[in-house]
């Protein structure tokens, strides 16, 4: 849903967000590259893959007083016009404000705006964003605006692009397990075998080798879990480190959610990655459609993972649980009940992230 703005709130409290719109943005796009290969291989990355959605929107007549307000509290660089119907009619950016040609929305907006569209490929977007030295490029659909693609949205997708490659170069230069099960697969051809007992061999070694790529990659510190796409426990250490800082200085709430996939051991040991595997991507999944956009998602380890909630008391940590417990029980793509257990806790005074994080993990799992 588009954001749309009339006026600044009279008489609001300054705001003072925490962004951590770079983190979910690159887990979005990680997630997007470790579960779709062909958007690389085949080049069809678009423009929805990487756009910043709900863009916010404000009515023509805003000042510029209440835009700067407005961009300053909310940490962007880039505002759309909409007009009485919804449509889009014009884009402000900083620079616009600084230039003072006016003092509304509609005097200093610059128009005709060009556009994509969510399934505009990325190449052409991002060849008119240099071409034309222009810093954003406004998605609509339907007539009207859906998202917004930035230089910094780029900048975070080389990021990601620079890390797979690493992961990429990491694995074929220090790995020496792939020549030894290179090796036993060798050895096999030259055994006296059937063809089914060829084949179930050769499998064996596939699933071999994928799984020491995946406890190689995710043992890399490169802040993303291979198999949900999502930020790593390094990650979350990160962003928990900023949270704690901008409380102390800002005494703004947020919690803690630590999501553990019930009997994960049990399930693991009896069924096998087959069955394990697609539940962890399910608690996932699940957690991802559950959160905000300013939330922020890890997997901590193998059964469990964290959820940051920003602006978010113990009472809005506990109703979030609940939340996700429901989605949980009627979820419908596995063919066992998704069981989760959650704890909630928020930060206390003096508290580090550390601290914060072995708080959590020593705390009972409930019943």
């Amino acid at each position: 849903m588009v954001e749309t703005i009339q006026q600044a709130a009279p008489g609001a409290a300054p705001v003072y967000p925490v962004d951590v719109r770079p983190y979910t943005k690159r887990q979005r796009v990680f997630q997007e590259l470790m579960q779709n290969r062909e958007l690389l291989l085949k080049n069809r990355l678009e423009v929805r893959h990487l756009m910043t959605p709900d863009p916010i929107v404000i009515a023509p007549t805003m000042t510029i007083e209440e835009m700067e307000s407005l961009m300053r509290d909310r940490r962007v660089r880039h505002l759309l016009v909409g007009g009485s119907n919804g449509e889009l009619i014009g884009v402000i950016s900083d620079r616009d404000l600084r230039a003072h040609r006016g003092a509304t929305a509609q005097q200093l907006m610059s128009f005709p705006v060009m556009t994509a569209t969510p399934e505009t490929p990325l190449n052409p977007a991002i060849t008119f964003l240099v071409n034309e030295s222009i810093s954003c490029l406004p998605v609509v659909e339907h007539g009207r605006p859906c998202g917004i693609l930035t230089t910094t949205d780029l900048i975070l997708t080389l990021q990601c692009m620079l890390q797979l490659w690493l992961r990429l170069s990491q694995i074929l230069q220090q790995d020496s397990k792939w020549s030894e099960e290179l090796d036993k697969i060798a050895a096999l051809l030259e055994g006296e075998l059937s063809q089914g007992e060829f084949a179930a061999q050769v499998k064996k070694a596939r699933n071999a080798l994928r799984c020491q790529i995946e406890e190689f990659v995710n043992g890399i510190d490169l802040h993303a879990d291979l198999l949900t796409g999502i930020e790593n426990r390094r990650g979350l250490e990160g962003i928990l480190e900023m949270l704690v800082a901008m409380q102390k200085r800002y005494a703004q709430p947020f919690s803690l959610v630590v999501v553990t996939i019930d009997q994960y051991d049990r399930i693991h040991e009896a069924c096998g990655d087959a069955v394990a595997k697609p539940l962890v991507k399910a608690v996932a999944k699940t957690i991802q459609q559950a959160v905000r956009t300013s939330d922020y998602v890890a997997r901590c380890r193998n059964d469990a993972f964290a959820v940051v909630l920003t602006h978010t008391d113990l009472q809005g940590a506990e109703a979030f649980c609940q939340r996700l417990h429901q989605m949980a029980k009627h979820d419908g793509e596995l063919d066992i009940p998704l069981r989760i257990c959650t704890r909630a806790i928020s930060p206390e005074a003096n508290e580090t992230a550390e601290d914060l994080l072995r708080r959590i993990e020593e705390s009972p799992v409930p019943a």
